[in-house]
């Protein structure tokens, strides 16, 4: 760990056909389920035109027995077919475009355009839904891979989905994306590991103030900073590239230390995260995802 001193303290640290696009479509399959998988019951949000499952295999299998609608997602358009019942219990965004009021003698539409997002980020988000959905738990228990040598999404592309989850107001995605990036970080040690700046200034980007994902990148970036063997080195070049030109990320960190409330020859307490769970975001008629594992609480550590 840190070895920081004795004191210690705790603080709250579309329907139109490809052609019309002028881009050839590519297209991605989901899975569809046969008869031989789990009939655990998935409990989606609650949406007046969605009825509530059962805990019925038939209840179960309502969100697999209905239209398939496609997404068209990116400037040079990547054609993903989803489930249409199964996305919009997830999402009010999907649920107001398909299910939304249509004027008289008009036909509901089966499709959707997303020329802005990133196909990578939306066919991660189509893994983490079928995966949620078809898991022997139900939902939430599905974990995206660490990113890492042998998976190829980076932590770019999980603050990509993120990201996306705000968009698509989908709390639970944003929570699976919490899981993957706090296993990565881990806990401060004396070797560890920061967020790339660039990373975190694209968090605040395309975040609100509030979003818990800010606070984890900033601790983990602080943990850097103070971190034992990173003393008499110089700091990575992002830092310069991004504190110079950003005020906000280097506010947001200067924030944080101040709520350390730290005094020199006084206190200066070993450093710890706060349980995963204190950075999710609350999922509308559902719990909240239960952590991997329980993590300890120590009362003389000071949690951020």
């Amino acid at each position: 760990m840190f070895g920081f001193g004795q004191s210690s303290q705790t603080i709250a640290a579309m329907s139109e056909p490809s052609s019309q696009s002028g881009s050839p479509v590519s297209k991605v399959m989901v899975p569809v389920p046969m008869s031989s998988l789990s009939s655990q019951p998935f409990a989606p949000m609650e949406i007046s035109t969605i009825a509530p499952m059962s805990s019925s295999q038939g209840g179960y299998m309502n969100l697999f027995n209905d239209r398939i609608v496609f997404i068209w997602v990116g400037a040079e358009p990547k054609e993903f077919t989803v489930h249409e019942k199964l996305l919009c219990s997830h999402s009010e965004f999907f649920h107001r475009h398909f299910f939304g009021a249509i004027s008289e003698g008009q036909v509901r539409p089966n499709a959707m355009k997303l020329p802005e997002d990133n196909p990578k980020y939306f066919d991660l988000f189509v893994r983490w839904l079928y995966g949620t959905a078809l898991s022997p738990l139900g939902r939430g228990n599905f974990r995206f891979d660490p990113p890492g040598d042998r998976n190829t999404a980076s932590v770019r592309d999980y603050l990509g989905v993120y990201v996306l989850g705000g968009k698509l107001g989908i709390p639970a995605l944003r929570n699976a994306v919490i899981d993957v990036l706090y296993a990565h970080y881990g806990e401060a040690s004396d070797d560890h590991e920061p967020p790339n700046l660039h990373d975190v200034k694209y968090v605040f980007d395309n975040t609100d103030d509030d979003a818990p994902m800010r606070r984890l990148l900033v601790a983990h970036t602080l943990f850097y900073l103070f971190s034992k063997n990173r003393r008499n080195a110089p700091l990575p070049q992002d830092w310069p590239d991004v504190l110079l030109n950003h005020a906000d990320v280097g506010f947001a960190l200067v924030k944080m230390l101040a709520d350390w409330k730290w005094a020199m020859n006084v206190n200066a307490p070993r450093m710890t995260i706060r349980k995963r769970s204190e950075f999710y975001e609350r999922v509308p008629s559902a719990p909240m995802p239960d952590p991997v594992k329980a993590e300890p609480v120590d009362e003389m550590l000071m949690e951020v």
